[in-house]
């Protein structure tokens, strides 16, 4: 067996996605689904329903009781608050307690980062047209996955690839995928094609990392740039070092001036601290 094949096959026995996850996902997509409903499938999952009620009852709502009904706790969440909500939980169980080794990314800082990407996905949102907010954050919350799984081998070859790097013909990624035979961007993408999400996500993943992909998908362009937004902000620096190239052209490409850039970095920070607060980062 190859390398590369040895990692896919990696790919077979991943824990499947949460399909109380998915199946909410897609009835939130439903204007006319009620909380009744809601509550019917999530009471099925019990780290979801945890959650909802575990964030619900947090200072950052400011609820005079404690909400312990399921259907109560999603009125006051509301459906925008919902989706995040659910895809985080669902996603922490396959990032929390990933150590990033084969990225020098210490214990959580994979998770965090991800957290922070999919934060100023959604800040940005408004500046690309054709993105839904919730596919936004999704997929940055999702554009790393495969580093989650491609760690070992990655930490197997280091310093071959760091080697390679050193030379300055080629990005980590490209190095990562001539030695391994796979980057942790495809892989991403073929995990997420594994657990059965929409084709523009499993897109977004594998081309966060391309250099046209400006020019390709908005959902891809808006997580690249994100992605690189938030390791210029020293959130996640790994191995794979900085993409101040990406940045710069997509801030032009989409006409995001200093101010507002300013202002979704000032936001991320304070959502950030909110959501490690919420969700223990």
């Amino acid at each position: 067996m190859s390398r590369v094949e040895e990692i896919l096959s990696l790919v077979k026995h991943v824990q499947p996605f949460p399909k109380v996850a998915q199946r909410v996902m897609g009835l939130l997509a439903d204007p006319e689904t009620d909380v009744r409903l809601l509550a019917e499938v999530i009471q099925y999952d019990e780290v979801i329903t945890a959650n909802v009620l575990k964030i619900c009852n947090a200072p950052y709502f400011g609820l005079s009781r404690k909400v312990s009904s399921l259907r109560e706790a999603l009125v006051v969440i509301g459906d925008k608050n919902l989706k995040d909500i659910i895809i985080t939980s669902s996603s922490a169980r396959y990032y929390k307690g990933a150590v990033g080794s084969g990225y020098e990314l210490e214990q959580g800082e994979l998770w965090r980062h991800s957290v922070a990407v999919a934060i100023m996905a959604k800040q940005l949102v408004g500046k690309v047209q054709g993105v839904d907010s919730g596919a936004a954050f999704t997929a940055g919350l999702l554009h790393d996955i495969g580093k989650r799984f491609l760690s070992s081998f990655v930490s197997d070859d280091f310093e071959r690839i760091m080697a390679r790097v050193s030379e300055g013909e080629k990005s980590f990624v490209e190095v990562e995928q001539e030695i391994l035979g796979i980057s942790h961007a495809d892989l991403g993408g073929i995990i997420l094609k594994h657990w059965e999400f929409p084709e523009e996500i499993q897109q977004a993943v594998m081309l966060h990392h391309d250099p046209e992909v400006l020019g390709k998908e908005p959902l891809a362009a808006l997580v690249a740039l994100s992605n690189a937004l938030v390791i210029s902000m020293g959130i996640g620096v790994g191995a794979d070092g900085l993409a101040t190239k990406l940045q710069g052209e997509g801030l032009r490409r989409f006409g995001i001036t200093r101010s507002h850039l300013d202002m979704c970095m000032a936001n991320l920070l304070h959502e950030l601290e909110e959501a490690e607060e919420l969700l223990q980062l």
